[in-house]
């Protein structure tokens, strides 16, 4: 991504971006491994329908670097070559990691989930018995401490921020106008719920129940099947933005729209990301990510004291989840004020942590943008 002067980037703009599995790499893939890995995959969607377009895509296109790579590297030999995988796939596996991370450029995490791409096939060949055992399971070390890695940016948005951007957003639009009404609804609808970027992809007016202010049973991660909430105010944008579609004749049941070969379809999460990158200009950042709105809702709603709350909206099994990577770190002098804050009984921090709890039988979700709450 190329840096523009002015804005701050935590990222250094050097990150690789190589297309490895070309038309021509593809075309020279041994037959038979596209023939035995589709067959896998109509066994995986056919027991997981909920993922074969998101987790089983994604793992397709991580299989195939896997077989352009032995392609070009080990003479294409076939996937389930019981000598090949018996005498020589844990030199096969650890020189295509360092493959990923050398000539791909590809950090820790991104190569353990590529790893993983390539054992669910060879788990899939042990259980339907067409190999004997797989070959690198429990044998092969996995890259330590990925989740510690920081390779993509991470900002947590505070009041005034968040306050620039909804009012920016806000101002009348035109057509020389920087953002427009797509804009304004993918930061309220975002921010409001803390929804995942594919939660927001997958926002459809047939899903939309605008009395109850909520979006019901969108499809995010894994298959699972949520509920996107939103603001009274975000309420009254979308029913402006909704008339305003109306005027336009714009015909398409996705929330997010564009058009493209001569009809209405659903904004890419391509697209998505970079309107939401170009939102994140507005306070200076210039490689601001959709996760960043999520983060910052949800560090939000955790501070006031309320972690569960923040749980809760996030759709996290855990909430160990959420206080580890959706909580913004004190230093050391910040806890210890509110440690001696707290010794001391001082009535300002009492009130900070009883703030977003249930009061008089009723739950206060969040603070919001300076809003009121659905």
């Amino acid at each position: 991504m190329e840096h523009k002067e002015g804005l701050k980037y935590q990222t250094t703009g050097k990150r690789k971006i190589r297309k490895y599995t070309t038309k021509e790499r593809m075309e020279k893939i041994n037959p038979d491994n596209i023939k035995i890995y589709n067959k896998y995959l109509n066994s995986k969607k056919a027991q997981n329908r909920d993922v074969r377009e998101t987790t089983y895509k994604v793992y397709q296109s991580y299989m195939n670097i896997f077989m352009c790579y032995i392609e070009e590297n080990w003479d294409n030999f076939y996937l389930l070559n019981e000598d090949i995988l018996e005498e020589d796939m844990l030199d096969i596996m650890e020189s295509y990691m360092l493959f990923l991370e050398e000539e791909c450029g590809n950090g820790k995490k991104v190569i353990n989930t590529k790893i993983s791409a390539v054992s669910s096939f060879y788990i899939w060949a042990t259980k339907r018995r067409l190999i004997r055992s797989h070959p690198f399971d429990g044998k092969l070390d996995r890259i330590k401490h990925a989740q510690e890695e920081k390779k993509i940016a991470v900002y947590f948005l505070h009041q005034p921020e968040i306050d620039l951007v909804t009012k920016e957003l806000s101002k009348p639009k035109t057509s020389l106008s920087k953002y427009d009404y797509q804009d304004e609804i993918i930061w309220n609808v975002a921010f409001d719920s803390s929804c995942r970027i594919g939660a927001l992809h997958q926002l459809s007016l047939s899903n939309l129940e605008i009395d109850q202010n909520i979006f019901k049973n969108v499809r995010e991660k894994r298959g699972k099947i949520v509920d996107i909430p939103f603001e009274n105010s975000t309420k009254v944008k979308i029913q402006e933005y909704l008339d305003w579609r109306k005027e336009q004749g714009i015909d398409s049941d996705a929330l997010f729209y564009v058009w493209k070969n001569g009809a209405w379809g659903r904004m890419s999460k391509q697209s998505l990301t970079n309107r939401i990158r170009k939102i994140g200009e507005i306070v200076g950042v210039g490689d601001f990510r959709p996760h960043c709105i999520r983060k910052s809702r949800l560090n939000q709603i955790a501070q006031t004291g309320n972690i569960q709350l923040a749980k809760e909206l996030a759709h996290h099994e855990s909430l160990d989840t959420t206080s580890k990577f959706y909580m913004e770190k004190k230093n050391e002098s910040e806890t210890l004020k509110d440690i001696n804050r707290l010794m001391s009984g001082n009535s300002d921090f009492q009130n900070k942590n009883d703030v977003g709890g249930e009061k008089n039988g009723s739950t206060t979700w969040y603070q919001g943008k300076g809003k009121s709450a659905f």
